[in-house]
């Protein structure tokens, strides 16, 4: 029988029903050769272990295949991206395949959907990048037996965590810009789903530990073309000295909205951004940015994964893949405007 943390399989099916094999199979491809009390013995099999056949495996002793499923609500972010290129790599490396599926849709039915047709494959285990509100509700969509690495997001205890430790990068940066005698830090905060433990809540904690005002914080999306209009905004604010932007595309749209309306970077403000996109450090100027080891977040959520399914039953862990903080030239030290 299977295991608590691994996928029923067709044989499985089998020895609950006390049939065969074959039996199982004739009956996932409808064969009329089955008599009623067979298919009934079967359903419910099925429905008592939640199995669900494979749609390119049926018939097979053994469903489950050496595929690795990525689930993930955008894959052409850089945080998206280059942690797919990581799981690839390493997938690739232990002889495993790879499906890639974006979670359409806002609802949780549109979310169903797409979860359901991984499922159906039957691979092996599932990498979800839990980057989002979406996310967090497919992550609830996935059966406790289906094995799973989460990448990112509010922690957990009872699966698998890879954490890039956003939290204490958030913190770091803020910490850093305070040091350099800015009276505070304004915050841009991207789509990012996080409760406690995002890069928006270091900040928090950092401006709150050293005593000094906690700006509203300003809510953007992923597009650098809105936070270009805030920047616009931001340029009329002589208070301002020292912007955190969620990640380092954000930063890019701020630094031209505020150089739009000649506030100049870094000596009027300061701009920091988050990840260490390949564009920051060509930029004019260089962002000042929280390098995140997106790939290496890739591979361990792999190697975790792996060892999941060799040892179903060790208590799950969080394995961390720190940021490194990156100086450049978009940070000085204050001066009033």
């Amino acid at each position: 029988m299977a295991g608590k943390n691994s996928h029923p399989v067709i044989k499985d099916v089998a020895a609950c029903a006390g049939v065969s094999v074959s039996t199982v199979s004739r009956f996932l491809n409808n064969s009329p050769r089955l008599s009623e009390e067979s298919k009934e013995k079967i359903a419910r099999a099925i429905e008592l272990l939640g199995y669900r056949p494979s749609s390119i495996a049926r018939g097979l002793v053994n469903s489950r295949i050496k595929t690795i499923a990525i689930l993930s609500t955008n894959t052409t972010l850089l945080g998206s991206a280059v942690a797919i290129e990581g799981i690839e790599d390493e997938a690739r490396s232990q002889d495993y395949s790879v499906m890639i599926t974006r979670l359409d849709g806002d609802t949780p039915e549109d979310l169903k959907r797409s979860v359901d047709l991984v499922l159906d494959l039957n691979p092996s285990g599932i990498v979800l990048l839990k980057y989002d509100d979406r996310a967090e509700i497919a992550r609830r969509l996935i059966p406790e037996n289906v094995p799973l690495v989460v990448i990112g997001g509010t922690p957990e205890t009872m699966i698998d965590q890879v954490s890039l430790n956003e939290y204490e990068g958030g913190r770091e940066i803020t910490e850093y810009l305070l040091g350099l005698g800015h009276p505070t830090v304004h915050h841009l905060r991207i789509p990012i789903r996080s409760e406690g433990n995002s890069r928006t809540d270091g900040w928090e904690a950092a401006l709150k530990a050293r005593g000094v005002p906690v700006p509203q914080m300003l809510e953007t999306t992923w597009r650098p073309q809105d936070a270009r209009a805030i920047g616009e905004k931001l340029a009329a604010d002589k208070s301002v000295s020292a912007i955190f932007a969620g990640n380092d595309e954000i930063a890019m749209g701020v630094i031209r909205g505020l150089t739009d309306h000649g506030v100049r970077v870094p000596e009027d403000v300061s701009v920091v951004g988050f990840d260490d996109h390949m564009l920051a450090q060509i930029w004019k100027p260089g962002i000042t940015t929280m390098r995140q080891n997106f790939a290496q977040a890739g591979r361990e959520a792999v190697k975790a994964l792996l060892d999941r399914l060799q040892k179903p039953d060790v208590p799950s862990r969080t394995i961390s893949v720190p940021g490194t903080l990156v100086r450049r030239e978009s940070v000085t030290p204050y001066q009033p405007r």
